[in-house]
């Protein structure tokens, strides 16, 4: 009767160590992360998917790494081509590789952003804006960015972390430099307004042209068109004019005579007149 305290105690204390055993035993994964297995502090090839894992007890840790997309950003001075000094703020996504924590941690522990992603983005920034002019930064801003993106990727990818997608704010000048450029895209935009408009006025000119042209052609094309009108009406009188002559007797020329004739006599007959002689008395009888 003495030992069963002992007995109880004893299995107290073995249930409290299987307990423990087994909560140590198991680790869980968050979605969104992975997690990698230490050894007494040593980095595994093993890395830990989401969900419930295995481990050893009291030997082996798990260090939790974020997969998911991360934010950095960072601002910096510059100095362009021409050798302006600029300013911008970058902000910068990013990832980390899944299969790949294992090396970032033997690497870089979880301080990745300070240690690569931050001196990067700087370094970046600097090699990109020198090459390129100050102006060439406000009206080529998309090749800018698309070569910063390149550069950029290529340094981080190395560390096994992908960029996702890159942010550049307006860059900033000093004042002095910045009311010069103004002015000039003020002026340049001058200058497009009136060369715009010397081309409206040209153009304007040349329908004009066109215009007068047409009305020149059409003034030209109505006189042909009237003098071979007359042409042809003259081409007809004389044809029928040959036709009638053609066809001319005495009986018909007096039958003219007399469509003609308003029924008095002449006063005058010149006695050497070569003209046309009717009887007149022929006249006169068949009218009495």
């Amino acid at each position: 009767m003495e030992r069963r305290p002992n007995t109880v105690a004893a299995i107290v204390i073995i249930v409290i160590v299987v307990g423990a055993l087994a909560t140590g035993g198991f680790v869980r994964v968050p979605a969104g992360y992975r997690g990698v297995l230490l050894t007494f502090g040593k980095a595994e090839d093993r890395i830990l998917q989401e969900g419930l894992n295995f481990k050893i007890p009291f030997v082996q840790t798990v260090a939790l790494m974020n997969v998911q997309i991360q934010k950095a950003e960072s601002t910096e001075s510059t100095a362009t081509k021409d050798l302006q000094e600029v300013s911008t703020t970058v902000a910068v996504n990013f990832k980390l590789t899944p299969n790949a924590v294992n090396s970032i941690y033997r690497d870089l522990r979880s301080d990745y952003v300070s240690r690569v992603i931050k001196p990067n983005i700087e370094e970046s920034l600097k090699a990109t804006t020198a090459l390129y002019t100050a102006e060439e930064l406000v009206t080529r801003r998309a090749v800018v960015k698309s070569t910063f993106d390149d550069i950029l990727e290529e340094r981080i990818s190395l560390f096994n972390i992908e960029v996702v997608s890159v942010s550049l704010t307006d860059f900033q000048f000093s004042p002095s430099f910045a009311a010069a450029i103004e002015a000039k895209v003020t002026a340049e935009q001058e200058a497009l307004q009136a060369k715009n408009k010397l081309e409206q006025i040209r153009y304007e000119a040349q329908q004009q042209i066109i215009q007068a042209e047409a009305e020149k052609n059409a003034t030209i094309a109505r006189s042909l068109g009237q003098a071979r009108a007359k042409i042809i009406e003259a081409n007809a009188t004389a044809g029928a004019i040959k036709l009638i002559t053609s066809q001319m007797t005495p009986e018909y020329a007096q039958y003219l005579w007399l469509t003609q004739w308003n029924g008095k006599l002449p006063a005058v007959m010149g006695g050497e007149s070569q003209g046309l002689m009717i009887d007149i008395s022929t006249l006169i009888e068949e009218e009495g």
